[in-house]
């Protein structure tokens, strides 16, 4: 009897061992982990159409889908895996050539859905979404750091785009961007804000490259907003979606926009922290610390919260993970949450969770 728990044991302990080795090996060689993890993102993401790239969300009977979120982070992560020589200035341009082919008419904002068919053929919705348009000039103000004969084409490009969100995605009253340019003033969307557009060290260098201080006042306007609703729990957690008041703002209700977690932790709110992470601002630190604070006392980090803290899914998702991940990376003293997270990294890429994937991928390319 003794012997078999011997045994048991014995073995339970070669198993751990192997798995510390295997996890150590990976860890403790980031430029071969990153190189592997773009690979696969590539591969399982990147479609190709002639003289053009797009990213893949998900394929239907009608044809492959896609968003302009999701060509957003693929030009990032396309600029940050070429900063590390594992990309080429063409993949980039690639994905480049399908924005511009894919503008609404008579704009510089991205439509925000694509089917193309198997023939080729795109279908395009006519309607922007404010947060791929922030990443593809963001993607392009990149760009232009590590092509500099481009900078000139690539800095007047998102010029033009943040010229158009402003005119498209801005509500004046409430300096606030709105979700995209169908929440317009005679919309009662026109006063609501998706938490995750918040992204202040990016508007900050919107201002810098255009000189237009509305991005100084967005930044300014739309981190208080998030400073409020943060007050009003003590996990500091903030919901999706949230409507703006002249002096108050609150949680979206249920089904408002999107999904029946509109008000919650969810899907878009998670990557405030990765937003916030990268801004020195102390309001934006201060909201930080406190969401970090929050996931320190949790046992895991789980697929959603109420802003009580309540889990809304017991499941994990490396889209909650990730930007959890990064902004540990960058804050001293959570090392509890680089340690309980850095797993992730470990796992292949599901081509059926196009939006985690996006977010490690990210992440990985940034602070592995």
């Amino acid at each position: 009897m003794i012997k078999n728990r011997l045994k048991y044991i014995s073995f339970a302990v070669l198993i751990i061992s192997i798995l510390t080795l295997f996890f150590y090996l990976r860890m403790t060689k980031p430029k071969q982990l990153q190189q592997n993890i773009y690979q696969e993102w590539s591969t399982k993401f990147i479609g190709v159409l002639e003289d053009k790239a797009y990213i893949t969300i998900e394929e239907t009977s009608e044809g492959q889908v896609t968003l302009s979120e999701a060509q957003g982070y693929g030009m990032l992560i396309a600029v940050r895996a070429a900063q590390d020589k594992l990309a080429s200035k063409k993949d980039f341009d690639l994905l480049y050539q399908y924005y511009l082919d894919n503008r609404l008419p008579d704009s510089q904002l991205m439509s925000w859905k694509q089917v193309i068919k198997e023939n080729g053929e795109i279908e395009t919705f006519n309607h922007n979404a404010t947060d791929g348009d922030l990443y593809i000039a963001y993607a392009l103000m990149e760009a232009a750091k590590i092509w500099p004969k481009e900078a000139k084409i690539y800095h007047a490009q998102a010029r033009a785009i943040l010229k158009d969100i402003l005119m498209h995605n801005y509500n004046p009253d409430l300096t606030i961007l709105t979700v995209g340019d169908w929440a317009n003033q005679d919309s009662k969307f026109h006063s609501l804000m998706r938490t995750s557009d918040v992204m202040p060290q990016q508007f900050e260098e919107f201002y810098q490259l255009t000189k237009d201080d509305t991005w100084l006042k967005l930044k300014d306007s739309m981190l208080d907003k998030l400073v409020l609703m943060s007050a009003k729990h003590q996990t500091g957690l903030v919901p999706d979606f949230m409507w703006i008041q002249t002096d108050d703002v609150r949680a979206a209700q249920a089904n408002a926009v999107a999904t029946e977690f509109d008000g919650t932790y969810s899907y878009n709110a998670c990557r405030v922290p990765y937003h916030l992470a990268q801004d020195q601002d102390d309001r934006s630190q201060a909201l930080l610390t406190k969401m970090l604070n929050f996931f320190m006392s949790t046992k895991r980090i789980t697929a959603g919260y109420e802003l009580s803290g309540k889990e809304v899914h017991t499941y994990q998702a490396a889209s909650f993970l990730a930007p959890v991940f990064y902004a540990a990376q960058q804050t001293p003293g959570y090392d509890k949450l680089i340690q309980q997270n850095k797993f992730i990294f470990m796992q292949d890429l599901s081509k059926e969770s196009y939006y985690e994937m996006a977010l490690l991928t990210m992440v990985a390319l940034e602070v592995l």
